[in-house]
């Protein structure tokens, strides 16, 4: 009893936090509670908000990251005692975001690299606040929580949807042929791996704590509850992905509890039968591998996956930029394959396309540095579970520590295994929701190096393992000079962020308003977006849009709607010197303006940058026709026809248009 009031006491000794007197201790104390409060709303942000796929998410994002920021440094500024601590991670975290941020200084487009750079900043400082704001037991009790609320609040909102027939995420409708669950993500396999990297806490705070009844029992509801969704998304990745994250737990957790190796060869080998037979026993899950379907669907990758080879053999060492590939696909393109893919569906390939080799190492570096340290770590928990248990094999994680943190450990183990297996055939690195949530468990998993009773009452003669994590205590120059170098990197970064952001905001109302054919309002937000960013290419892609629109539907000034519209395609073209779609569209406002030849040479040129899609094709042959050119339209839509045929009312009207430019002329009478 008397043990049990101690530990209390010592728990309450390190959550208690400890301010200076007068305004100091208002700044420490308030400061403290913003940074954990906006840690705290990110990860939910970027669940709701759709996974945090789109630019003003990203950007969303990047601004609660720099509030955090900022909160902390002005803490760090008048705080009486401040304790740094180190992690194995910080060094190849730190040369990789340098890396990032040189090959974004090197890109032809600018804009894309961007947004790729500052998602890779945000992780980073999210990093950083993690490790140095929650090594307290509270509040990695708040963020376990956090988590299994989220996940288990989404998947029963997918689930109703889908029992309710509601084809929507929010209020965007969606298509799906197999009626797959997907919470508030777009995509029902990134909804699966953040269901993954729940489940791998859930599962290992269940196995791995000294947690009460009620607390395990909570746990195994929700474990269930995400294996309910992780089912019903109907991602073939989850399913592999789920069960090797599976395996490593049973294997880490035998291995632990018996000390012994056969047993978990024994799970694992049940376990793959098992897999085995609901594989070809259950006919929706045959069906989900081996439809025709899934067949089109596997095609399509395999011509990302070789599109994403050949770009990294062009550009072998330092890769082709940050986020760049699907820029450069349209070069790539196999002829059969008409879809515009936003990445790789392979984070391996992905990186060493945008990245190169060097990039690939330093994510390897990343990975292995985790995992050493993991071990390392665990290491220490176990020498202090033989201290206190002497003679015999104990499991040290039942009574060392109940807040859980080498639960900490083993989940945020899994969540990297879980993670590394669905990059192979997905793109969850590229998710704002996942990688976030990555972010947060591999920060709590270095955490579990920190607790101080690892070292205390070990038995005499036993020499302490050295330390994984260390606390080091900053002195008052050391903690100016940290706030200061903060301070100049958040005023840094909101240069950058801030108008990134807002263009990033009014592009999104733009986008909305052009769409439901508000036109006027749509202009006035476009060119707000513009005003906020000069060199956002989407934003100028779309002022031309407008243009041209309002000379297609003007009687006056038709042609300087028209002429303004193509000085808006070429301003995209100097910003994205890559993609075809902006010389294409000065082509068509060449084509309204009847200056046929530079207009056809646009359409070449546009054929020359994407030799291989079939809607330049039909821009040229509707030219073609336009112009009289019988022939040469009928080529380029038969062209246009082999390289897409559907849907098929489009490909039977082409063909019809077809029909009628190659049918002989009528005898005369």
């Amino acid at each position: 009893m008397s043990s049990q009031t101690e530990r209390r006491r010592h728990r309450r000794s390190l959550n208690k936090i400890v301010t200076a007197p007068g305004w100091r201790g208002i700044v420490e104390r308030y400061g403290d509670a913003a940074v954990f409060g906006l840690l705290c709303v990110m990860p939910v942000f970027a669940a709701l908000a759709l996974g945090a796929v789109h630019p003003w998410s990203h950007a969303t994002l990047g601004l609660l990251a720099l509030a955090a920021v900022v909160c902390w440094a002005a803490r760090v500024a008048v705080c009486g005692k401040l304790v740094w601590i180190r992690t194995p991670l910080d060094l190849p975290l730190a040369v990789g975001v340098v890396y990032v941020v040189a090959l974004y200084a090197l890109s032809p487009v600018e804009w894309i690299s961007r947004q790729e750079t500052l998602l890779v900043l945000t992780y980073a400082l999210i990093y950083f606040l993690i490790t140095q704001h929650c090594f307290r037991s509270q509040r990695q009790h708040v963020l376990l929580w956090l988590l299994m609320t989220l996940a288990v609040g989404i998947t029963a909102y997918g689930l109703v949807n889908r029992l309710r027939g509601v084809d929507m995420v929010w209020w965007i409708p969606y298509e799906d042929l197999f009626h797959r669950v997907r919470g508030t993500f777009r995509n029902p396999n990134h909804f699966a791996n953040f269901l993954e990297l729940t489940l791998a806490v859930a599962l290992a705070h269940l196995l791995w704590s000294g947690r009460g009844a009620a607390q395990r029992i909570v746990l195994a509801y929700a474990a269930c509850v995400m294996f309910v969704g992780i089912a019903f998304s109907g991602s073939r990745g989850g399913y592999i992905s789920t069960g090797g994250m599976l395996v490593f737990l049973v294997v880490a957790v035998t291995r632990g509890v018996t000390g012994r190796w056969w047993p978990a060869l024994v799970i694992v080998l049940l376990g793959v039968a098992a897999g085995a037979y609901g594989l070809y026993g259950f006919e929706a899950l045959r069906a989900r591998f081996f439809s025709p379907q899934m067949g089109r669907i596997d095609t399509s990758r395999m011509w990302m996956w070789q599109a994403a080879w050949q770009i990294f053999l062009d550009h072998p060492w330092l890769g082709a930029g940050p986020a760049l590939f699907n820029v450069l696909y349209a070069r790539y393109r196999d002829p059969l394959d008409q879809f515009i893919p936003a990445h790789v569906h392979n984070d391996y390939l992905e990186t060493l396309c945008d990245y190169g080799v060097a990039g690939f190492v330093l994510m390897g570096l990343l990975v292995g540095s985790f995992f050493v340290a993991a071990w390392r770590i665990h290491l220490r928990w176990r020498q202090r579970g033989e201290g206190e248990h002497t003679g015999w094999h104990w499991p040290y994680w039942l009574d060392t520590d109940r807040a859980g943190r080498p639960a900490w450990l083993l989940g945020g183990a899994a969540a990297v295994v879980v993670c590394m297996l669905h990059s192979a055939v997905d793109f969850n690195l590229h998710i704002g929701a996942n990688a976030l949530t990555l972010t947060i468990l591999m920060a709590m998993a270095m955490l579990a190096g920190q607790a101080r009773r690892l070292t205390e009452n070990l038995p005499d003669g036993v020499k302490p393992l050295p330390p994984v994590v260390q606390s080091i205590d900053l002195s008052m120059a050391a903690r100016r000079a940290v706030a200061a170098l903060l301070f100049l990197l958040a005023a840094a970064e909101a240069t950058v962020i801030v108008p990134n952001g807002v263009a990033c905001a009014w592009q999104c109302v733009a986008e909305r308003r052009h769409k439901n054919a508000e036109f006027a309002p749509a202009r006035a937000a476009a060119e707000q977006a513009w005003a906020w960013d000069p060199r956002n290419h989407h934003a100028a892609l779309l002022l031309g849009d407008m243009a041209l629109n309002e000379a297609l539907l003007a009687s006056r000034d038709s042609e300087a709607q028209a002429e303004q519209a193509l000085l808006w395609y070429r301003r995209a073209e100097a910003l994205d010197p890559l993609e075809a779609e902006p010389v294409s569209r000065q082509a068509r406002a060449l084509e309204y303006l009847k200056r046929w030849k530079e207009a056809e040479t646009a359409h070449m040129r546009a054929l020359l940058m994407s030799p291989n899609y079939y809607l330049y094709y039909e821009r040229l042959g509707l030219f073609y026709a336009a112009r009289g050119e019988k022939e040469k339209a009928a080529d380029a839509l038969r062209t246009r026809v082999t390289l897409n045929r559907r849907p098929e009312s489009t490909r039977q009207l082409f063909e019809r248009k077809i029909r009628e430019m190659t049918a002989p002329a009528p005898p005369r009478p």
